[in-house]
This record gives structure tokens, sequence and C-alpha cells, in this order.
């Protein structure tokens, strides 16, 4: 749907609880039912504030859909109600709200996005705080983390956005007098949020922003009556951030999200994949995972790269992109990021001189316990963690087995070769020799270096005078020992980083096979069956999943098309695929987005569901069915994005042939 076509969007905006947004909400409403304009209120939130429902009278109201979480019922908005009804104007409270699960989608500003792709026009509410790129900058002022955010994106994108604004001492004052809340909680929050110099805070950072939307569309409206040769001349601010697995990177992302707003700039977030970071641990891809979504949250196109100079790829990715500011945290870059020497600032200041680089405080480390953030129902609201390919794929145990075999092979030679008269110089050789193997033989670094600490040791209990003693006698000895400890692990660091980089190149290799073969196959195919049959064996080839597809045609959906995967048959699959995933299929289709297992929006669902589509249409839904309810590592998936979009691409010329 075009974006004529779509419905409006208007958002009424506070800077706290109780300025009025609902009640202003309500009072336009009644003024376009004057007007004559069919207007319905889809959910609003009364707070048990009198004022507040009594405006409601007068309006239609759509049913409330009661839902039961944990024994106890919740009232959601029925979003199918508002399609049937489909009003030219709905009020929808609570723009930041999280649905019960079982809900269609995960969150409010969802089920807004779907009812505006219907052509109906919302009004909705909204604080300040549950801005994404505002949501540290109020916490540190108000000293409350708000779980609730949405994109600023949502917000961006709205048609009109009016503040309602009133003083700091009125608010307070309407506390006092009960009017927002009871008033055992209204003195609590008085002493809390609702502080003199807080509310005046709060309102500023609401001021300013709304002075920023108003130049931001001021700059839009020159551009649009900017000369294309003016455009190509003159391409604006580009600003581009660094992605690290460290807890307080998401200030950083927020910042240079700031950043770009006031410069009217594109957002670049950048992830440098190092040897050190591949073989990370869980909380490593948890945080990473995490400030990968709230970059992509506040609208930044995330790049990958790899290589172990995180500086140089920074620096070059800046270079051949027009970067006009980079963003960088202060702390923690050598240890997250592996650095060589210095710090990441000095480094990439080396490479490119003359780069505006902006230094946010990373605000001291963070406990990880809080690193997923979870909504009100302790859902995660992050990325879910999958499986990497450069995690150890044996078990510690045995590794360290090996580490002990091989350790005591070497001792029992070298004593061998004491007895035949061979020097101390040729026994260190086949403990260096027993480090090599090992280093070859095992994916743990911690392994290899453990072994060459031990080699050193035993070498010393066992073959230097006063034997059976770590005492050493002899000077020559203690230098002899050093360069052994190094050796060993300059020789377990430099097989481990090619072991990686390695695994690495595989897979870029492995990636590009893949896509052009699957791209050769395309183009010989002249037929949605064999279009079909080529894409369902890409994907088995690629992930072992049962693949469901459905066809569009004449606006009507055909299937299922079943390609099970190896060991199911296909009336098991058939039977997975009943009436609830068609209708989840269903939605994809009309809707043109994801849908389904591990997404926001029907993820009850077996299967995952992406539409096949180009910019103006969708041809066909795809499921996968995630028969452990995976997600699919980003890996495969930006794999089989590519072959998606491909197979768009094939369906339509197919089409256009049989319309010749």
């Amino acid at each position: 749907m075009s974006r004529k076509d779509k419905g409006k969007l208007s958002i009424f905006l506070g800077y706290a609880a109780g300025v009025g947004k609902t009640y202003e909400m309500l009072e336009t409403a009644h003024s376009l039912k004057k007007e004559g304009v069919d207007v319905v209120a889809g959910y609003i939130e009364p707070h048990d504030r009198p004022q507040t429902s009594a405006k409601m009278e007068g309006l239609e109201i759509l049913p409330y859909q009661k839902v039961e979480y944990k024994g106890i019922k919740l009232r959601e908005m029925d979003l199918d109600a508002v399609l049937i009804r489909h009003p030219q104007v709905v009020l929808v409270d609570e723009l930041a709200h999280t649905n019960t699960p079982g809900m269609r989608h995960q969150k409010r500003y969802e089920d807004i996005e779907e009812i505006l792709n219907a052509g109906i026009d919302v009004y909705t509410t909204v604080n300040i705080q549950h801005l994404e790129s505002l949501n540290d900058v109020v916490g540190k002022v108000s000293g409350i983390h708000v779980r609730e955010t949405i994109p600023d994106e949502i917000f961006d994108l709205a048609d009109q956005v009016k503040l309602i604004d009133i003083e700091p001492d009125e608010l307070i004052g309407r506390m006092k007098e009960g009017k927002i809340y009871k008033a055992a909680q209204a003195e609590r929050a008085l002493q809390n949020f609702f502080a003199r110099n807080k509310l005046i805070l709060l309102r500023e950072i609401a001021l300013r922003r709304m002075v920023d939307r108003v130049n931001r569309l001021a700059v839009r409206e020159q551009e649009k009556d900017r000369s294309r040769i003016r455009k190509e001349q003159y391409q604006g601010e580009h600003i581009l951030t660094c992605i690290s697995p460290s807890p307080s990177c998401s200030r950083v992302i927020r910042s240079a999200s700031r950043l770009a707003y006031a410069f009217q700039a594109n957002l670049t977030a950048i992830y440098v994949e190092t040897p050190q970071l591949q073989s990370g641990d869980e909380s490593v891809r948890r945080w990473r995972d995490e400030n990968i979504r709230l970059a992509k949250a506040l609208g930044a196109k995330i790049i990958t790269v790899f290589g172990e100079d995180v500086a140089y790829q920074i620096a070059e990715y800046a270079r051949v992109s027009g970067v006009s500011k980079i963003v960088l945290g202060r702390t923690n870059h050598r240890i997250w990021l592996g650095q060589k020497k210095g710090t990441l600032t000095d480094q990439i200041s080396e490479h490119i001189p003359d780069m505006d680089i902006y230094i946010i405080p990373d605000g001291g480390r963070q406990k990880e316990s809080h690193g997923k953030c979870k909504d009100r129902f302790g859902r995660g609201v992050g990325s879910s963690l999958v499986r990497t390919s450069g995690a150890p794929t044996e078990s510690l145990g045995w590794e360290l087995i090996k580490e002990v075999g091989i350790l005591a092979g070497a001792t029992l030679i070298g004593m061998g070769m004491r007895q035949y008269g061979f020097l101390d110089a040729d026994i260190i050789m086949i403990y260096l020799l027993g480090i090599l193997i090992l280093s070859l033989w095992t994916s743990r670094r911690f392994v290899s270096v453990s072994a060459a600490l031990a080699s050193v040791l035993l070498f010393d209990l066992l073959f230097v005078d006063p034997l059976y003693s770590f005492a050493i006698h002899l000077k020559g000895y203690t230098a002899t020992f050093l360069i052994m400890l190094l050796f060993s692990l300059i020789i377990s660091t430099i097989i481990s980083t090619g072991r990686k980089q390695a695994r690495e190149s595989t897979k870029q290799m492995y990636r590009t096979q893949l896509l052009l073969d699957n791209s050769r196959r395309m183009r010989r195919v002249d037929t949605v069956k064999g279009l079909l049959l080529e894409l369902s064996g890409q994907i088995l080839k690629l992930m072992d999943l049962p693949v469901v597809f459905f066809t569009i045609q004449e606006e009507k959906m055909a299937g299922p098309w079943l390609f099970p995967r190896t060991g199911m048959t296909k009336e098991e699959l058939r039977k997975m695929v009943d009436d609830q995933e068609r209708a989840v299929a269903e939605w994809v289709a009309a809707n043109g987005k994801r849908a389904g297992c591990c997404t926001h929006t029907l993820p009850g669902a077996k299967a995952m569901y992406l539409p096949i589509k180009t910019s103006d249409k969708t041809y066909a839904v795809m499921g996968i069915v995630l028969e452990e309810r995976r997600e699919i590592p980003a890996f495969e998936y930006g794999l089989l994005t590519a072959m998606v979009n491909e197979a768009a691409l094939v369906f339509a010329r197919i089409l256009k042939e049989k319309e010749k």
C-alpha cells in the first residue's frame, strides 16, 4: 500500500502522566464527530479519572478483548473489531503499551501500524520518556528506567504531533487534588518522578524534541525543492557509531541517534567481528544482539565487517561511505574490541585525521543481569540468542583430556631422550611440538595456553636440577623458561587466529557460492512450480527445516505447497499446517510483513512466515517450520532473505511472461 493510501497517525505527546493527553484526544474526537467524521474509540485507558471518563460519553466505544494471563483477566484492544468496523478515525490510547502474551502483536504500536495500513486514521497518546532514543536521558533525570519504549521512527513518521503542555506547578496541583493518582500513590509520586525539578527537566526535553521535529520537517521540505544536481553535489551528514558487546554501548548508540536527529543525518552502526569476539561466551553474544536490536530500533543501518584491526575497519568504512562524524564510547574499547595499542579514538584518528569524532562517556559497566530488557510480562524484548559457528564444538573436558595425554606423551619421550644423552634443548623442542599439535587439535585457546604453562613447569620439575623441585640453580634456565613460555603462547595464538580466519573465509565463500548457485538455478526456472521446487531445495540444503508455500492468485491464497525436511513425510507436515497457520500466512500476504514463530506478530505459530514480494506486490508466502522454536541464526537468515528477494523477481518475470 502506498503512503497516500495509508491512514494518518496523530500523536498527543506529554512530558508526564496527567498533563491531559487522553482528555485532549477525546476533546478532538468530539470536534471531529460534530463535523460528521466517523470516529470511534478503539481503546481508552481511563486511569480512574472522572473527567476523562466523562469525556468518553457520546463516543462509540468498541468492545474490549478480555485476555486471561496467569489467572488475571486483562483488557486489550480488539484489533479485528477495529478493522471490521473500519471507521475514518480510531482512538487508541497508550502507544507504548505492551500487549498480553497471545495477542497478535507484542506491542500496541504494531497494532496501530496494521490499522494504518488498512487506511484508517489513528489518534494516540504517549509520554516523552517512551521514545527509545531518549530512554537513557529520561532515566538519568527521573531516576526511573522505563521498560516500554517505541522506536523513534514511529514518532518521526507521524503526520501530526501535538504537545500537551502545562506548567509543572499546575501538574503538581492536579496531583495534590487527587485528579491523577489516589492520595497514597500521589504522595509517593510527588517525592519521586513528580518532583518539581524533574518535571521542569522532562518538560524541557519534550519541548526540545518538538523543536527538533519542526526543524527536521522544515529541512525535509527544503530538500524536496532542491534540484537533482544539487542533491548529487551534497549528500548531507552521515553519522557512524560502533556496536560492541559492552553493556554501556546502549548509551553511545542513543547519543548517536540524537545527534543524527539533530543534524538530519543518516545513521549507520558498524559492528566489527574480530576473532576474539567470534569465540566469545554467551554474555558477549547477548550484549551484541541487544545492542544491534537497539540500533535497528533507532533507525540505524547495520553493517557487519570482519577483521582483527578494529580501527582500520571502522576508518576504511567511514572513508568509502562518506561518513562525516563518528560517535564512540570512552571506555572498555580494549576489552571489548581487541585493540592492540592506544585508544580506539587515537587509532581511528591516525587513519582519518580530518574526521570529526565525538566521545561519549560510557557511564561505567552495568550489571550483566540487566542485559536483556524485559517487558511487563517478563518477556525478553531483545534478540534471542542464536547458535554461532565460532563456538567450540567439543566439550572442555574432552579437550583437557587431550591436553593431559599430549603432555604425558611429551614427558615420556623426554625421559627416554634423557636416558640416551639428548640435550635439554632437544627435550624442549619435544614440548614445543606437543603444544603445536595440541593447538591444531583443539578449538579453545585456553587449552593450548594452559598446556604451554604446564610444559614449562613439567620441564623444570623433571629435567632441571635439582630434580622434582621447582627451584632453579642455574641462571640460564630462567631465560629459557620465559622464552619457552612466550614461544608456546605465540604458536597457540597464531594457530587459533588462523583457524578462526579460515572458518570465516569458508563461511563467506559458502555464502557467495550458495547465492550464485541459487541465482543460476532461478534464471532457468519458467514456472511457479519449478520456482517453489528450486527455492525449497536451497532452503532444505541450507537449514534442513520443513518449508511451506502459499501462492497468491487473483488476490486469493492457494496452497499449501509442502516440502518436508529429511526424515519427515508430507502427511506429517500437512498436519502441522492447520487453519491457524494458514491464518498467519493470510496476515503476511495482506500486510507484506513477516510473522509467526520467533517474531513479534503472532509468535504462537509453528512456522515463521515471510512474504515473497517486490516493492508493490506480494506473490507468495513462505513458511519455515521452526520445530525447536529456535530463532534462525543471523548468517542463515541473511542468506534466506537474499534468496527470497531473488525469488520475488523471478515470480514477477514468470507472471509477466504469462500475461504476454
